[in-house]
């Protein structure tokens, strides 16, 4: 039931993350991409519990390049140059992203085990292309090391192997040298590319002297030969000479030991052997010019694919096709101080009221009725007849409860229809719906904020367009700050599906443990459908949803919902609804 009921959640979990890392995301379709500011998710409906983490991995991954990229670097038409920027890149960007959300590091990291289990993420071998090799040692390498992904370890030793086999010992050492600069010499993108330059001419260095090396070392050979046309004719030793005369010789050579490390050695030979010390296991490649213009020319088959972009085939396979529905924006709504100032004056007053009332009603159901106990201040009478029969609960203890830890989201719409002109009940005019609920909304806000356990919000749906809402109240901040946010025009549709979504995300960052979504409106959704399974994926997740129609019935929206006909009564049905979903905490 768990896992069911978080799949049903999986829009409202990707939106609140995304919320939380501040870029937008849409959820929709089969396609798992970035463009830059937005991120696709695809519209996943399958029980598969891994896919939601390597979803989660995914989000987080994007919303680093988001957050930390540029997206203006150009690479010329060297593949490898530009693979190995964006295997250095990708982990700078994680590195930040844990530092403002610790959690990411954890989250990345379930994903690179997953896929380590899975086979999908496995070591090089000499058999490999060179690119190849480099690459995914570079990108293995540094995620075990600056991002703590531990279950690469393996993986990096046995790449480390197929490296030192293939590239001269000489660029091995250095490599890493200069891999020591991530993360912290590294501040943007633009970092990540010089340091991916000076890595491919340190290699070209390394690849020629390695090939000077080969061909000193036969004319060090001919130096010390001479000739045998060069030689007097005493001096030369006959084709076949005898056992003696080669023990002689031999013996002669016994007095002149010769010894392997005296090779005469060309300068740039000499640098290359000072970082390479006398290991025996400093590789000698047989064709280095060879192996360079094969590493410096490779494609993109020649290396494996990205991480992450493998990761986004795999979503995409593994989801269904279904509407896109992209997580609106959430705007700054044009602000008035001098309205706000005034319709606070005006709310003020009736708001005190209100939160008197609730508080009270709330207070009083903080406390139970008495409970016998075995110690006390109040004996009860009417126990003491069992004390002769060993009873020793004789007094009476009430016991509180904890206060309705509860954050509410008000979801107000602000759709064209709300401006026009209204009557009372006495066919009396009265004006345009909006102010009027935007006079309640705000009274209501300022209520909740001063009950202990209640953290209100309000967001007024659509914001500029439909893909936006105005934030007029985010959890957390204080009503007398936001009282301008409250003096908004009618105007546009009533794309309410996507203002749940933006509610019920909000909803979700909250600590509190009980959720309620009420959403106040006078129109029907744009796309009925989409809303009524959004509300029940909200309440899958344990978001409460209730609805508010104003001259209108929502109930076969919201399971919770009232109706007010005549807007004199708004208030007062906003309390009457407000105490009841408080009591029911």
């Amino acid at each position: 039931m768990k896992n069911r009921t978080l799949h049903n959640a999986f829009p409202i979990v990707a939106a609140a993350i995304g919320n939380r890392f501040g870029v937008k995301v849409s959820v929709g379709g089969d396609k798992a991409e970035t463009d830059g500011q937005t991120i696709w998710l695809p519209a996943y409906e399958g029980d598969d519990p891994d896919y939601q983490d390597v979803a989660w991995g995914l989000l987080a991954h994007e919303a680093a390049h988001i957050r930390y990229s540029n997206f203006t670097l150009r690479y010329g038409n060297s593949v490898l140059r530009r693979r190995l920027c964006n295997a250095i890149e990708d982990v700078r960007i994680e590195h930040e992203l844990a530092k403002d959300f610790p959690g990411t590091r954890l989250t990345i990291r379930t994903v690179i085990e997953k896929m380590i289990a899975k086979g999908d993420f496995v070591a090089n071998s000499i058999d490999d292309h060179p690119a190849n090799i480099l690459y995914s040692f570079v990108l293995k390498y540094l995620r075990a090391k600056v991002l703590d992904q531990s279950a690469l370890l393996p993986l990096v030793e046995q790449t480390e192997a197929a490296l030192k086999a293939t590239f001269p010992k000489g660029a091995v050492t250095r490599l890493k040298g200069l891999l020591s600069e991530v993360p912290d010499d590294l501040q943007s993108e633009s970092d990540c590319l010089q340091l991916t330059d000076r890595i491919l001419t340190m290699i070209e260095q390394e690849f020629e002297q390695q090939q000077q090396q080969n061909q000193a070392q036969p004319s060090a050979d001919e130096e010390n030969t001479p000739e045998p046309d060069d030689m007097e004719p005493d001096e030369r030793l006959p084709n076949d000479t005898d056992e003696n005369s080669s023990s002689e010789s031999a013996g002669n050579d016994d007095s002149t030991p010769k010894n392997p490390d005296d090779e005469p050695t060309t300068s740039s030979d000499s640098s290359s052997s000072g970082r390479q010390g006398d290991d025996e296991d400093a590789t000698e490649i047989a064709d280095p010019v060879g192996v360079l213009q094969t590493l410096l020319s490779a494609g993109d088959g020649d290396i494996e694919q990205d991480l992450f972009e493998s990761l986004k085939s795999a979503l995409s396979l593994a989801a269904e096709n279904g509407s896109e529905l992209l997580m609106p924006s959430g705007h700054e709504p044009p602000m008035d101080e001098r309205a706000g100032a005034f319709l606070l004056r005006k709310v003020q007053s009736e708001s005190g009221k209100i939160r008197t009332a609730l508080q009270g009603l709330v207070q009083s159901q903080t406390l139970n009725r008495s409970q016998p106990a075995c110690r006390g201040r109040r004996l009860d009478g009417k126990r003491l007849h069992r004390l002769p029969l060993g009873e020793t609960k004789l007094f009476q203890r009430k016991q509180s409860k904890v206060a309705p830890n509860t954050a509410i989201h008000l979801l107000l719409d602000k759709s064209e229809s709300m401006g026009y002109q209204v009557t009372d009940s006495h066919g009396q005019p009265i004006g345009s719906r909006m102010p009027i609920a935007l006079e309640a909304t705000l009274a209501l806000a300022m209520a909740f904020e001063g009950i202990p356990g209640v953290n209100p919000g309000v967001t007024a749906f659509p914001g500029h367009q439909d893909d936006s809402v105005f934030r007029l109240l985010e959890h957390g901040q204080r009503v007398n700050a936001r009282t301008g946010a409250f003096s908004l025009a009618a105007a546009g549709s009533t794309p309410m599906t996507e203002a749940i979504w933006f509610g019920a995300a909000s909803l979700l960052r909250c600590r509190e443990p009980r959720k309620v979504l009420m959403v106040m409106t006078d129109g029907q959704p744009n796309h009925t459908l989409s809303t009524l399974e959004l509300l029940q994926r909200c309440r899958d997740s344990g978001i409460e949803t209730v609805g508010v129609g104003l001259g209108l019935d929502v109930s076969h929206l919201f399971p919770i919902a009232i109706t007010i006909n005549d807007l004199s009564e708004l208030r007062a049905q906003l309390f009457e609804l407000s105490k009841a979903v408080l009591l029911a905490a």
